[in-house]
């Protein structure tokens, strides 16, 4: 059975529908995802505020999600990463559905899986509804092992360029993915050995062994292995290193874009493994080893199994199936930070992969259909079990939302970021100014209606104010001792008492929330 582009273009807008609806409905409950939050605030700097904006546009990272997020600002600062995450899990769903037209599979089986992963899958939902840019990872992951399948089958340098454009939409998506050019590193030659014709239906060793023992033979593969190298490297790696001129011109540091809160959500949003054990909940964490995790993310996606048992392809067919388990065990090398949702998902969409590209009928399509369905079972068990097992904060908050279903329908509730927003926006103005960090506070400033009344570290004059706030400010915004970002930000409350030890400041305490004081310092 083949699906038309039309009906997968019908299905792919309801799925869309689906989604907002979920988001609609989270929304509701308070939830936000502070990466959301961050790419908002960065949206509102770049439109609205008149002085750095290319330091805005050209030094957030990530890069392909922040600029997808650009395209939908006109929908609104908050509503646009949910947008951009929505649209592309739709993309990612359209490509999917249309490659399985190209399987030898059971094709009802296998939009039957398709569709159950996006509509129940909880890791496939939290991608799309969060905000955050776990859709662009997975959709160029996709289309990163695609492309590659298309050039083993063409064996046409269009795919591999195509390839290369993909990995270098994914590194910026997510930095850590550089090391996918190690994993991709072996299985070159072989590729490299299929494309020079040498020793056809004989093992690939002594294939190996006939090409470097003939003088021709061996000049061949070494120029199309080097060949191979600089079609899928050279773009990559050409626009990180162009990338961090970019940031060393603009902000005097080559690497801002990954050390600083003001460029990048990671730096203050994702959980330190030292903070998961001081909260006691690294219960999870030794789970994240070299040879554990790998192992870890099959355990939590049979589909996978599924599709190696179904798997009919060459040996470096199976090898780029394999890159991503050898990926995270690189990353796994040097961890500091607990490893979230998007290095688990990735696992089903190249099981996909491998059921459109590489996989056929076994035994008879029956018992094809029965492995594929049992897999796509056993893998939204595992979404489950992943949740609930988490270690990350933000992703708990996400399952005590999500489990609480009364509280999608009840009473909208308002996030702390937009109580403590409404609350600065009626006491702000030009007169009566507010002092704001948006390196912890980015959420504060996402919620506000406009700009106008704070001072903010991209003016000009916020050192000279933060010397002695109550000379030009009316207000501070502080971040408590126990606020998870208290550490990255300089208004928190260490330095609320060293100012009025050392500036003999009166201050008083005129809104509080859980996590931040407005004090009055006038």
């Amino acid at each position: 059975m083949k699906f038309r582009s039309q009906q997968l273009r019908v299905v792919s807008l309801l799925l869309v529908i689906y989604y907002l609806i979920l988001a609609w409905m989270f929304n509701r409950t308070g939830y936000e995802h502070p990466e959301r939050l961050f790419y908002a605030e960065k949206l509102k700097l770049l439109f609205e505020y008149s002085e750095n904006t290319l330091l805005t546009l050209g030094t957030t990272f990530p890069t392909t999600s922040f600029l997808i997020n650009v395209i939908f600002a006109p929908f609104g600062y908050l509503f646009a990463p949910v947008a951009s995450s929505i649209v592309l899990m739709s993309f990612l769903f359209f490509f999917m559905a249309k490659d399985i037209n190209g399987s030898g599979l059971p094709a009802r089986t296998m939009i039957i899986s398709l569709m159950a992963l996006f509509l129940l899958h909880p890791q496939f939902i939290f991608a799309a509804t969060s905000g955050r840019n776990i859709a662009a990872i997975m959709l160029f992951t996709y289309l990163l092992f695609r492309s590659l399948f298309f050039y083993y089958k063409n064996q046409t340098t269009y795919y591999l360029s195509l390839a290369s454009l993909y990995l270098g939409a994914l590194i910026f998506s997510e930095i850590k993915f550089l090391w996918l050019i190690l994993g991709f590193l072996p299985f070159v030659v072989l590729v490299s050995i299929e494309g020079i014709k040498t020793a056809k239906g004989e093992p690939v060793v002594f294939q190996y062994y006939q090409a470097l023992n003939n003088r021709s033979l061996r000049r061949k593969l070494v120029n199309r292995t080097v060949s191979l190298y600089f079609i899928l490297y050279l773009l990559p790696l050409a626009a990180v290193f162009l990338f961090r001129v970019l940031n060393q011109s603009h902000a005097g540091d080559p690497t801002y874009f990954l050390s600083s809160q003001y460029s990048n959500w990671r730096v203050t949003g994702v959980s330190t493994i030292t903070n998961i054990l001081e909260r006691g909940s690294g219960d999870n964490l030794s789970k994240q080893t070299q040879i554990i995790f790998p192992l870890f993310t099959i355990f939590l996606a049979p589909i996978f199994i599924s599709a190696m048992i179904l798997f009919k392809g060459k040996l470096y067919e199976l090898l780029t199936i394999f890159t991503p388990l050898i990926f995270t065990s690189i990353v796994l090398i040097d961890i500091q930070f607990y490893l979230t949702t998007e290095y688990f998902v990735i696992i089903p969409v190249l099981s996909f992969v491998a059921l459109n590209f590489a996989s056929g009928v076994k035994l008879n399509r029956f018992m094809s259909s029965v492995i594929i369905l049992a897999g796509t079972g056993l893998s939204l068990l595992g979404g489950l079990y992943y949740f609930k097992e988490t270690s990350d904060f933000d992703e708990q908050r996400f399952v005590k939302m999500i489990t609480n279903t009364p509280s999608w329908i009840a009473k909208k509730k308002d996030s702390e970021e937009k109580i403590l927003a409404d609350y600065i926006g009626s006491v702000k103005s030009a007169e009566r100014p507010v002092l704001i960090d948006d390196a912890a506070a980015y959420g504060v400033v996402a919620h506000l209606p406009n700009l106008e009344g704070l001072v903010m570290p991209l003016q000009k004059n916020f050192i000279t104010v933060i010397e002695n706030p109550a000379l030009s400010v009316e207000y501070i915004l502080i971040a408590k001792r126990h606020n998870l970002k208290h550490n990255f930000t300089a208004m928190n409350a260490y330095n609320m008492l060293v100012m009025r030890d050392r500036l003999n400041l009166r201050s008083n305490r005129v809104f509080e929330t859980e996590n931040w004081i407005v004090y009055s310092i006038r």
